[in-house]
């Protein structure tokens, strides 16, 4: 199987804002400014501390609100269970992480078609005998980055 990293398309933010028939307001340029230099998942304590001298602690969870509201912002939790986000911008952003269990980097990657539709599959089978209607899924794969591994 061959992972496969996600590229962000080329868009500033006020474009973004604007697609989205969004206000354009300071903190949302600052906060996805920085998420499209970023192109990765992000704790958002980390994006915090890059932000921390241009937008208040409680702003920045406002407009990441207003931003996953609309669907430009995906929020998930990594394995230590920290709030993690990153930019949604695609149609179809169906996509899952590796996490490095030392440093915590997040890679995005895509499975390939046939094993996205086996779990297509399963999940259909398991909400049939589950009595739960399924409205997503995660695939969460551990391991060390190279950097990690070359320091250890």
């Amino acid at each position: 199987m061959q992972a496969v990293i996600i590229i962000f398309m080329e868009k500033s933010s006020r474009e973004i804002l604007s697609e989205n028939n969004i206000s354009i307001t300071n903190p949302r340029l600052l906060v996805l400014e920085e998420l499209l230099k970023t192109k990765k998942p992000i704790t958002i304590e980390n994006l915090q501390k890059k932000l921390q001298d241009e937008v208040a602690v409680s702003t920045l969870y406002r407009v990441l609100n207003d931003l996953k509201s609309i669907g430009i912002v995906y929020e998930f939790t990594n394995p230590e269970n920290v709030a993690v986000i990153e930019l949604s911008l695609h149609e179809d952003n169906h996509h899952h992480h590796l996490f490095c269990t030392l440093c915590g980097k997040v890679v995005d990657i895509e499975l390939s078609i046939s094993l996205e539709q086996y779990i297509t599959s399963e999940t259909k089978r398991l909400e049939k005998f589950s009595g739960f209607v399924i409205e997503d899924h995660g695939l969460e794969l551990l391991g060390r980055c190279y950097e990690c591994l070359d320091g250890s």
